[in-house]
């Protein structure tokens, strides 16, 4: 009788883990957290196990393209994603520091992230989802939320409000996509005389006027930080096939955001995608996108709407490709 043995298949864990911490404004510290050097956001990103490429600022903020994706840094607000084995939480002792120093006062705390492809190579404390919460609780008074379904792809959240009528909150979307058409993929691994720079084609014209920080990872992979005024964007992308996956992240604000959605999905033509949209549940824009769900040649496999706490406001839908979902239907005849 022959054995058969079972083979467990790794690869990088591209779906990221999200952290945004919003401060209370202080007028007598117009630049906030702004103040601080790209030394000293290094040493606080030593503790997730990342490192610093690059920097590109403008008036508003200033953008950090990492190791493990992105850095963001407003005088009231700091985002943080980052893919792989990294160790984001431990960053937050360090962030609430450098926000004490300059007498700010949290106001907001969102973290999240989609379930990981390989959540037994990940560590403390993110190797278990209670491990999150109780480590987020020890610094902030939140919320967890899982939205979708858990067989599934779904999402984990993480909130603490603390906000008043006059606080306001950005909106932000996120697109999670998995299993990238082949074609598409290719174009994200290192070819002959490509710099680490390069531009890639069509994505400064997702939000016109953007200056974009990118770069070109050796074999494969991808990032890419956006600068337009006060809104910021962020690709980051996974091609291996046996984990192929990409990113994308904005806060802008639009009445729609097909169009946005229609050319991020050319780039990376992906088989399935969760998509997020946050905000202040009174914004117009949650409420009009709530009825602009449906993607040309894509199947809206899921939606959840979800209102936490008094001011906010999530939109989670999931999608399969026309061309990805066709197979299995047949396969379930």
């Amino acid at each position: 009788m022959n054995k058969i043995e079972s083979v467990t298949v790794t690869g990088f864990e591209g779906p990221e883990k999200r952290l945004e911490v919003v401060f209370k404004a202080n007028p007598a510290r117009p630049n906030g957290l702004r103040c601080y050097n790209k030394v000293e956001w290094q040493t606080m990103l030593d503790e997730a196990n990342c490192t610093i490429i690059s920097q590109t600022s403008n008036e508003h903020f200033d953008s950090y393209v990492l190791s493990e994706s992105s850095l963001f840094v407003y005088p009231n607000k700091v985002m943080l994603k980052t893919c792989g084995t990294t160790t984001l939480l431990k960053v937050i002792p360090t962030l609430l520091k450098y926000a004490s120093t300059c007498d700010l006062k949290v106001d907001l705390v969102k973290y999240s992230r989609k379930n990981f492809l390989f959540p037994e190579l990940q560590v403390y404390p993110h190797n278990d989802w209670r491990a999150e919460i109780d480590y987020l609780d020890e610094y902030f008074d939140g919320q967890p939320y899982i939205l979708g379904p858990l067989t599934k792809d779904h999402w984990y959240l993480y909130l603490a409000d603390y906000t008043d009528e006059s606080s306001q909150t950005d909106v932000t979307l996120e697109v999670m996509m998995h299993k990238l058409d082949k074609s598409a993929a290719s174009k994200f691994y290192r070819q002959e005389g490509t710099g680490d720079r390069d531009k890639f084609p069509g994505v400064i014209d997702l939000i016109p006027g953007s200056t974009t920080d990118e770069f070109n990872f050796t074999p494969c992979g991808y990032s890419m930080n956006a600068l337009c005024d006060e809104v910021y964007s962020t690709i980051h992308v996974t091609p291996e096939p046996h984990c192929s996956y990409a990113s994308y992240e904005s806060n802008v604000t639009k009445q729609s955001y097909k169009k946005l959605l229609l050319s991020v999905f050319e780039i990376f033509r992906p088989g399935t995608v969760t998509l997020t949209l946050f905000s202040e549940k009174t914004n117009s824009t949650a409420r009009q996108y709530a009825l602009d769900t449906e993607i040309p040649g894509y199947i809206l496999k899921h939606k959840t709407i979800s209102e936490l706490g008094s001011n906010c406001e999530v939109i989670l839908c999931n999608y399969e490709s026309s061309e990805y979902s066709a197979p299995l239907r047949k396969r379930n005849i």
